[in-house]
């Protein structure tokens, strides 16, 4: 494995109980472990951190598959080197089993997508909690079940990990 170190930033706020010497918006840095030859599969492209993952791990020489539900952000990706485009809706079962029907090789997996409700628990109608938990849990169920037999298919029996397996 070659060891890579980029910057994927994006503004988070801090989430400490209590008064946090952080400010408020503080840049996070990932760093990215990957071999060169490394065929990815990234959800939640089109904008944010899953965008600045799908760059750094293209610019690294991965083959990147990125999908996203804004089919017209994500077609602002198509034009870098070593990115496919993928609409995909991850809280729907048959769109994604037809997408993995269609993927031979996969070495990893990078589930992005995700919602959180502004708010207090309080403030969370019951539609929202369902929402967030559909896109959350549910979805990243669907995409391991649908495709770590995949990443697996491409290792020996004794190397079978779930290293392979990211989300953030």
């Amino acid at each position: 494995m070659l060891q890579l170190q980029d910057r994927i930033s994006s503004i988070v706020g801090c989430h400490c109980p209590g008064p946090c010497a952080k400010p408020l918006n503080t840049r996070v840095q990932l760093k990215l472990q990957v071999p060169l030859w490394v065929d990815l599969i990234l959800t939640a492209a089109a904008q944010g951190i899953g965008r600045a993952a799908a760059l750094a791990f293209a610019r690294k020489g991965a083959k990147v598959i990125a999908t996203d539900i804004n089919e017209s952000k994500l077609q602002e990706l198509e034009e870098y080197p070593g990115i496919q485009i993928r609409t995909l809706d991850v809280t729907k079962k048959k769109q994604i089993d037809q997408f993995a029907s269609e993927i031979e090789r996969l070495d990893v997996l990078f589930n992005v997508a995700g919602f959180v409700h502004h708010g207090t628990i309080l403030d969370c109608e019951e539609k929202d909690w369902n929402f967030s938990m559909n896109l959350n849990v549910r979805s990243m169920y669907l995409m391991i079940k649908a495709f770590l037999p995949k990443i697996w298919a491409g290792q020996g029996e004794e190397s079978r990990d779930h290293e392979r397996l990211c989300y953030l």
